[in-house]
């Protein structure tokens, strides 16, 4: 007769625990992943803050942030330096910058100089964005765009195609080459705008001044040349016109702290750091 083999008690005891210890740590591992998964939603769903970039002037109702006033502020900054040494010569110094430095004051033709340029910009990009160029003319909008270029940069680079430019643009640099070429769209979409206002005596009178410069040519000949000529005056007149009349609303509280930082001198006319 056969004897059945019995299992130690202290074996299935043993056996038992391993099995609710496994069951603990799976109910463990998932109690923590659901709580995981409900922050990361609560954290997903929050919206996020925007640095603070106000709103210091408008032209012609368009925005200009402080960050563009700065942008545009720190690039002319050289000229100023330049017009100083040359009239009066005038070096850097500590206070260079501050409300009451004379003969003039480099502050103040710093900011005439930023306002002149900001007009001339936001003319350029409100006629791109009425032609259809651009859709908004904010610095947020800019600073996205800026941000998909140098990604498209980046990814370009990785699976090795061809870049054209620097491997990443700089702010300053992009925002410049941006605006060179909304102003020549621009420039263009006005002259063509123009041709047909362009009388056949204009086109003849222009010849005539002009002749030697045709070599030889004849007026059939260089009268495509004369009507661009002609049409692009007439685009660049009418741009001059649009920053003439303008209408500029500078929140002066706003902008009066945006100056260059002359805590030390500069190593060298333009090395600047802007602080708003």
């Amino acid at each position: 007769m056969s004897r059945v083999k019995e299992t130690p008690l202290k074996t299935k005891i043993s056996g038992h625990s391993q099995s609710v210890f496994s069951l603990v740590a799976i109910i463990g591992v998932g109690v923590f992943l659901l709580m995981w998964q409900a922050r990361t939603e609560k954290t997903s769903t929050q919206p996020r803050v925007a640095p603070v970039d106000p709103i210091v002037a408008t032209i012609n109702e368009e925005p200009v942030s402080a960050d563009e006033y700065r942008l545009v502020m720190e690039r002319k900054a050289p000229l100023v330096y330049a017009y100083f040494k040359e009239h009066y010569n005038l070096d850097d110094h500590l206070g260079y910058w501050s409300e009451t430095t004379e003969p003039e004051n480099p502050l103040a033709k710093l900011r005439e100089l930023t306002k002149e340029e900001l007009v001339r910009i936001k003319v350029y990009q409100s006629q791109a964005k009425i032609r259809g160029f651009i859709k908004e003319t904010t610095f947020a909008d800019f600073r996205m765009e800026f941000d998909r270029e140098n990604a498209r940069r980046s990814a370009a680079q990785l699976t090795g195609q061809v870049i054209y430019g620097p491997p990443q643009y700089r702010l300053t640099s992009y925002y410049y080459v941006r605006l060179g070429d909304l102003v020549y769209k621009v420039k263009q979409a006005l002259a063509q705008d123009a041709e047909p206002g362009i009388s056949e005596s204009e086109i003849k009178n222009f010849y005539k001044e002009n002749k030697t410069s045709f070599e030889g040519e004849s007026l059939v000949d260089a009268r495509k040349a004369i009507l661009k000529a002609l049409s692009s005056k007439v685009a660049e007149r009418e741009l001059d016109a649009l920053c003439a009349t303008a209408k500029v609303d500078i929140k002066e509280t706003v902008v009066r702290p945006i100056v260059p930082r002359l805590d030390a001198k500069p190593d060298k006319p333009g090395s600047l750091t802007f602080q708003q």
